[in-house]
């Protein structure tokens, strides 16, 4: 598929998804979720990606929705069939993508891209980067996630305050409610966010795959079914050429290489 409403790189097995929509601040429609789909699809698959940056092009992150962009003619029917496409083949698979994932706020995320960005693993946000969920002002209720994933970010009580008000969230307050972990320069945004994705890929593959998708579980498990969990991930752990490598790794006083284990060990 050529892109034409996101940007897409790979180096150093980081791959950088940018929103590419600047002159409506990333809104998105249904011709970048459907690309937004394929780029998931593409990364879930490659070997050689170990961690994803999320970003916007120009002032914004994403303004949400592309309003101008509605289909007005649609049945009921219709728009929960679309609704049902854009979370089952996009926000699911972004939430359920088995390597670490990081939104690099750099503006403005509104509605629908404020829950792209908690979709997300961890955000980390631009000094000039803001947060609302604005569906209130249009009388429309959140969605793309937004229900769950912000109340597990900041609190059910907080999430209802935001929801409620439609007010915006500024990168100070957003790194105190949880939203963002850190704020750092605007300019300085996209060199931080590599520094992090670079501790990440240094890590093992299969680690840190397995590691997501329990702390993931762990909301919705009770302490015993955690231990289960963590006992079979383990024991599997324990059996991964990464893990091989770890301890050559640490016998030799050497950084470990886990991304070229992995990959010899699959031929």
């Amino acid at each position: 598929m050529n892109y034409e409403n996101i940007l897409f790189e790979v180096s150093d097995r980081i791959a950088t998804v940018t929103l590419n929509r600047p002159d409506a601040m990333n809104a998105t429609t249904d011709e970048m979720y459907q690309e937004l789909s394929d780029v998931i699809g593409r990364i879930a698959k490659d070997d050689g990606i170990g961690c994803v940056i999320i970003t916007g092009a120009g002032r914004g992150f994403c303004a949400g929705a592309d309003l101008k962009a509605r289909k007005d003619d649609m049945t009921p029917l219709q728009r929960r069939a679309r609704h049902r496409w854009i979370l089952k083949d996009i926000l699911e698979p972004l939430w359920r993508l088995e390597k670490p994932v990081i939104a690099a706020v750099n503006g403005a995320a509104a509605g629908a891209g404020f829950n792209i960005a908690l979709a997300c693993d961890f955000a980390v946000c631009s000094d000039k980067a803001s947060f609302i969920q604005a569906f209130a002002r249009v009388g429309l209720v959140p969605d793309l996630g937004g229900f769950y994933l912000l109340g597990r970010a900041i609190g059910t009580n907080r999430a209802k305050e935001l929801c409620f008000t439609a007010r915006k969230v500024l990168p100070d307050e957003a790194r105190e409610l949880g939203i963002v972990n850190h704020v750092f320069a605007h300019d300085d945004l996209m060199a931080e966010t590599r520094k992090i994705a670079e501790k990440i890929v240094a890590g093992s593959p299969t680690a840190l795959a397995m590691t997501k998708n329990l702390i993931d579980k762990s909301g919705n498990c009770t302490m015993d079914e955690m231990l289960e969990y963590e006992g079979y991930a383990q024991t599997i752990a324990y059996l991964t050429p990464e893990y091989e490598e770890g301890v050559r790794a640490f016998r030799e006083k050497r950084a470990p290489d886990f991304a070229a284990a992995a990959a010899a060990a699959k031929g």
